[in-house]
């Protein structure tokens, strides 16, 4: 069992998120929260200042082959879409359900759902159900593929109950259109948000 908060905040920021990669200390983000109780906040808030996204995004454009004029905002019709895609991600990560992680991350590779398995097991042992928040800047569309820069925090309790937050990080997230729908290709841990 994972005991010490500054280890699950280690995991979540590195391997839940994908993390591999450290991002810059000056990563922020400016993003307000809605103020509705009982109702998710929007996902797609405001903007995501990030060189890793604009570095991550040009090399989408290189190994895709497109032109810069490929690159375009989403449509509203996609905005809604990715943003369901993401609050189905927000439920399985709150509900601690690798199955319905699976559903809305396809491609969940062993060593992610490994890593999920291990935060899951830690926040069940908690005394309270886990809050995962995603704020993210508008997607880029390349293709079939959206492009998103998004601020993801945690907060829980612990086995005593006393709340806890483990460190905001910053992830590029790729979804994927598949039919009419969004899944989550990729997710690329950009460092710390704070």
């Amino acid at each position: 069992m994972i005991g010490n908060p500054k280890l699950l905040g280690m995991l979540f920021a590195g391997m839940v998120l994908a993390g591999s990669c450290r991002g810059e200390d000056g990563a922020k983000a400016s993003i307000s929260s809605s103020s509705d109780k009982g109702v998710p906040p929007r996902i797609f808030q405001g903007t995501v200042n990030s060189q890793k996204l604009q570095t991550a995004i040009a090399k989408d454009v290189r190994s895709a082959r497109v032109s810069n004029a490929s690159i375009r905002a989403a449509s509203g019709e996609e905005i809604e879409g990715m943003e369901l895609t993401l609050q189905k991600y927000r439920t399985a990560f709150d509900s601690l359900s690798l199955p319905q992680m699976r559903q809305v991350w396809p491609g969940l590779d062993r060593r992610r759902e490994s890593a999920l398995k291990d935060v899951f097991k830690f926040l069940r042992a908690s005394s309270a159900a886990p809050n995962l928040g995603l704020e993210c800047a508008p997607p880029n569309v390349i293709g079939d593929t959206a492009k998103i820069a998004c601020r993801e925090t945690l907060s829980y309790s612990d086995d005593k109950g006393k709340s806890k937050t483990a460190k905001a990080a910053m992830v590029s997230i790729s979804l994927k259109k598949q039919a009419d729908n969004w899944v989550v290709d990729t997710m690329k841990g950009l460092g710390s948000a704070d």
